[in-house]
């Protein structure tokens, strides 16, 4: 039996190690809450984050990052994207030779514009780096309903050493070595959900829906050929794949959030009452950012930035957004 430790046992960290327990696999997951700690260890449950799923003997918990890297050279990192940076410094010293970090969080650093594999490269540069991207909702897979998505690699074996640790009857990953287009498709379809969440809510239209999802998924691939990504990965799980996942389904946080801004007409009321992680809000400033020192046009992108931080209406965001020069099909 494999060892696998888990930092961040939220939602989606505990349906990962579900995940990991039905490959086979002894996981011990890191959490800073002790009273979550108990539960794990004592009633095998997540009490605060997924109540209604026990988890098994092979499931158990600390507190203590030395614990995570004593216990198993491959860690699941399942903190938000906007921790990823202070969880790898933390644990930098931790880190041992053999050590594999996954990466797991969809987003782009709001500070400095940067991918999570940047971040680790500046943190933790000696150490291997893989990325977990692609279409699934937490509460769906840990509940075994199907679910594929995109482990990614750069060193030769890596990935389809991780697949075959992770694989099950009910979660497929499939392997790549671009290790850009899982990270920027996994990132970018966050703030295009809220795009379309937005047309939903403002009752625009299934057609207009459809044809912001396709202008979206020539945005993430826009960005993604500037920083050297691969089409065809982006045509994959992590980035078609997620985008629609992500842009079409209420249970979606990012897409449930520009729904209720389409709802409203306006931002500023439901950014001020919204208490959840909605990583498309930080996202959408980082991307933007990084387009623009790139050279790179991505509208979709900047009109959400500006109604989510400009004070720009909805009306005034689609007027704009529909009065664009126009162009040729696929550029």
């Amino acid at each position: 039996m494999n060892k696998i430790g888990l930092i961040g046992t939220g939602i989606f960290g505990t349906a990962l190690a579900l995940t990991a327990s039905r490959a086979g696999n002894k996981v011990l997951c890191q959490a800073r809450d002790s009273e979550l700690v108990e539960d794990i260890n004592r009633k095998h449950v997540n009490q605060k984050y997924l109540p209604d799923v026990p988890l098994p003997d092979s499931i158990s918990a600390t507190s203590e990052f030395a614990d995570v890297f004593d216990f198993s050279d491959t860690i699941l990192l399942t903190v938000s994207a906007q921790a990823v940076r202070s969880v790898l410094h933390t644990v930098k010293s931790l880190v041992k030779k053999d050590t594999v970090i996954i990466l797991c969080a969809k987003g782009i650093e709001l500070e400095t514009g940067k991918m999570m594999s940047e971040i680790a490269a500046e943190e933790i540069p000696d150490t291997t780096v893989a990325i977990l991207s692609g279409p699934g909702f937490a509460v769906d897979i840990a509940r075994c309903r199907l679910t594929s998505v995109t482990i990614a690699c750069d060193k030769p074996g890596i990935a389809s050493r991780l697949t075959n640790n992770l694989a099950t009857p009910y979660f497929r990953p499939y392997t790549t070595s671009d290790m850009i287009s899982p990270q920027i498709g996994g990132s970018v379809k966050n703030v295009i959900a809220i795009a379309s969440g937005v047309i939903e809510g403002a009752q625009f239209g299934n057609g207009a829906r459809a044809a912001l999802i396709t202008r979206g998924l020539h945005e993430m691939g826009r960005l993604s050929d500037a920083l050297g990504g691969l089409h065809n990965t982006m045509m994959g799980m992590s980035g078609l794949g997620d985008l629609v996942l992500t842009a079409s389904c209420s249970q979606s946080r990012n897409f449930s959030f520009g729904y209720e801004i389409g709802i409203c007409g306006h931002a500023q009321k439901v950014l001020d009452e919204n208490t959840r992680t909605v990583e498309g809000i930080c996202t959408a400033q980082a991307v933007v950012k990084r387009a623009r020192a790139l050279g790179i046009e991505m509208p979709i992108c900047e009109m959400v930035n500006r109604v989510l931080f400009s004070g720009t209406s909805i009306k005034t965001a689609m007027e704009e957004l529909m009065a664009r020069p126009f162009k040729e099909e696929g550029f």
